[in-house]
């Protein structure tokens, strides 16, 4: 029997699905990672994720991927990964050392703005009423749900502006990075992108005497690295790259409001994080923009343009 054929629209579809489950997950991290950061340091942190993630990802590449970039593709790749998959990263788990997993997700949700801007300051898709209203909406309701957000930690303002630094790269890769995207076959290009993340963040750490054994090997400890390896690297980035490679950049960055909800799930459950009604309020905004966003999936003339530009 053969396998049905995936149609432009189904296509856009799948990866609309794939944007709102993967950036869920990576919320989710963000309450492992904000556990973690109890006995270990963020670069430590940082380390073991993706270092689980590029072990599980780079064997499976190597087997079944074909077509590598070469050239001057494969140093961008490896730049914009020591940027991406490192540095961000870093500063993604620094952050959650002095902010609340509930309140990094909320910060996180910003992407979508970004990413629409830069997106139409670089003409690399075209700005409709409805993606920009969709955007809109849920901007609004991040502001709102973190006016709300009762979790605040006193001076938690640094892990704030350090997800907000580590937001505004991730905006910028979901643009730049989304030709090449195209190009490779998503496993390829994570691997890529994170093996030479791995391996910076693994330099300086031996430069700077960390160790990622330090970490207390408790039961939950050892749960908590598993999940941020396994799902909340290996997972979350393929399906990440995936979506991107097959729908606009703000059609995925919106997806990212998703991630406050997977975060003051992970927060209130493993943190006790509380979670007020005007969260809930902001978190429906959030939600009612990604519909917007992408109520109009079969907008061919859109997604022809940009599929084919």
């Amino acid at each position: 029997m053969m396998a049905p054929v995936l149609t432009p629209a189904r296509l856009a579809f799948l990866a609309a699905v794939a944007a709102v489950v993967a950036p869920f997950a990576a919320g989710t991290t963000l309450g492992a990672i904000r556990f973690l950061s109890n006995d270990a340091g963020p670069l430590a942190i940082t380390l073991i994720r993706l270092g689980i993630g590029a072990a599980i990802l780079l064997p499976m590449a190597l087997v079944f991927a074909r077509g590598w970039p070469r050239g001057r593709d494969f140093w961008v790749l490896v730049g914009i990964g020591v940027v991406m998959f490192g540095f961000s990263q870093w500063m993604v788990s620094a952050s959650l050392s002095y902010t609340s997993a509930a309140r990094g997700g909320i910060i996180a949700s910003t992407v979508p703005f970004m990413t629409l801007a830069v997106s139409a300051a670089l003409r690399a898709e075209q700005l409709t009423w409805l993606k920009a209203l969709g955007v809109s909406v849920s901007t609004g309701g991040v502001v709102l749900a973190l006016w709300q957000d009762a979790s605040a930690i006193p001076g938690g303002w640094r892990g704030d502006l350090l997800m907000l630094a580590a937001s505004a790269v991730l905006s910028i890769y979901n643009v730049v990075s989304r030709h090449r995207a195209r190009k490779y076959p998503p496993l390829i290009f994570v691997v890529c992108n994170m093996v030479p993340g791995v391996l910076v963040l693994a330099a300086i750490a031996a430069a700077s005497g960390v160790t990622p054994g330090d970490i207390p090997l408790t039961r939950e400890n050892l749960l908590a690295i598993a999940y941020i390896g396994v799902i909340g690297s290996a997972f979350t980035y393929f399906l990440w790259l995936w979506a991107l490679r097959h729908t606009t950049p703000s059609r995925v960055a919106i997806g990212l409001t998703m991630n406050p909800m997977g975060a003051m799930a992970a927060g209130a459950v493993i943190l006790g994080e509380p979670i007020t009604l005007g969260v809930w309020a902001g978190l429906g905004c959030i939600a009612g923009g990604i519909l917007l966003a992408n109520w109009r999936l079969q907008d061919r003339k859109a997604e022809t343009r940009t599929h084919d530009g």
